[in-house]
This record gives structure tokens, C-alpha cells and sequence, in this order.
């Protein structure tokens, strides 16, 4: 309840909703994510060494989508990664067929679209950074993409830069419609300030939708 109470305070400081306008909703708009309660995604992790590209450790992870609730129209899910801690919990919403959007630390943004061509997306305030506070942009790419044996997947990235502009990581989704993510990149900056080691690499591996 309480972490419901901290959404809900976030999204009406963003939507300027009242509590009259919170309801239970019993479904969503149909979009690129199938997000419906009970949804779970299960990750195969490599960690690379930063130096040699190899892979030194290898793990498991999952997205599991575990509530929902409905504001202003918008069905948000609670979505719950086991490889991330946060105080706060990230919601999940299909927007229209295209978009999905994010809330995260009471921060709303695009997470991931859908587009005719390759396009900058949206940017918003880096808030979990050590470095000074810059922003995160998203920038999305119009070509199917093939990962394993999933073809007609999405490409998105997602630039994190601190306040000097300095590009220090990247995250990589590759999204297939219908089915979710099928692969998480994470890239994290050379001490050239210009090229990029891929810090871990997440493949899905198996599903349960409802």
C-alpha cells in the first residue's frame, strides 16, 4: 500500500489528477508490450570485462508485471525487475499502439517507441546518477531488427548524459511486438571519453504471457 501511495502521489504531481480520478481498470490499450498481471520474462545475463570483452560472469533475470492501476484513463502496470533495486515502484503503460511510456521514481517518460523513421524520441532528467545531473535521451530506429530466432524486433537506445553533455552510458532494448523485450544491452563509456564496452547484455530466454 505504501508503494501504491508513492505512485499515485507521483503521477497526480505530474497529471494534476485528484484521488477521485484513481480506479481499478480491468484492461488496457493493446500496444507494443503485452502487459497484463502475471505477465513474467525470464533473462539470460553476461557481464563482459571492460578491458578484454570477454565474458566473466554469467546470471539470471526476470521482469515479472505484478498490479495494476488505473489514472486519468491510463493503465499503468507495476512492473518488478529482479536484477534492480528501487525504493519506489516502475510502472509500465501502453499509450497508443507505438508508445509505451514509464514511471520511474516519479519520473514519466517514453520507454520505447515504434517509428516510419530514425528519429530522436524524448529526454528527460537523469535522476540515479552519481555523476552531475544531466539527462537521458531516447532515440528510436525504423529497421526490423533479427536477435536469435526472434525477427521483426524494435531497436531503441537510450543515451545517459551528465550535465557537461558527456555521453557516459547507453542502454540498448530490443523490443519484439507482442512479446516484450527480447534483449537489454548496457554500454558504459571508455576512459577515451569517446568509445563504448558493452557492460552486460540480458537474452531472453523463456515467458509465461497471460
Amino acid at each position: 500500500m505504501y508503494k501504491l501511495a508513492v505512485f499515485i502521489a507521483a503521477v497526480c504531481l505530474l497529471a494534476a489528477c485528484s484521488k477521485d480520478n484513481i480506479t481499478p481498470s480491468p484492461q488496457g490499450i493493446h500496444g507494443l508490450m503485452p502487459l497484463s498481471v502475471g505477465n513474467l520474462w525470464y533473462y539470460t545475463k553476461k557481464v563482459h570485462d571492460s578491458a578484454t570483452g570477454a565474458v566473466k560472469a554469467t546470471g539470471m533475470d526476470t521482469i515479472a508485471i505484478v498490479s495494476q492501476v488505473s489514472i486519468n484513463d491510463v493503465v499503468y502496470y507495476q512492473q518488478y525487475q529482479s536484477s534492480i533495486y528501487i525504493n519506489a515502484p516502475s510502472f509500465f503503460a501502453n499509450i497508443d499502439s507505438n508508445t509505451v511510456q514509464k514511471i520511474d521514481s516519479a519520473t514519466k517518460y517514453t520507454f520505447f517507441k515504434k517509428v516510419n523513421t530514425n528519429q530522436g524520441v524524448d529526454s528527460w532528467a537523469d535522476t540515479v546518477t552519481s555523476r552531475c545531473k544531466g539527462k537521458n535521451e531516447l532515440y528510436a530506429y525504423a529497421a526490423d531488427t533479427t536477435i536469435g530466432s526472434y525477427s521483426g524486433c524494435l531497436k531503441n537506445e537510450v543515451s545517459v548524459n551528465d550535465c557537461t553533455g558527456q555521453t557516459f552510458e547507453k542502454w540498448v532494448y530490443f523490443l519484439k511486438p507482442d512479446l516484450g523485450l527480447v534483449r537489454i544491452e548496457h554500454y558504459k563509456v571508455n576512459s577515451d571519453k569517446v568509445t563504448y564496452y558493452l557492460d552486460f547484455e540480458e537474452d531472453l530466454s523463456n515467458y509465461h504471457l497471460q
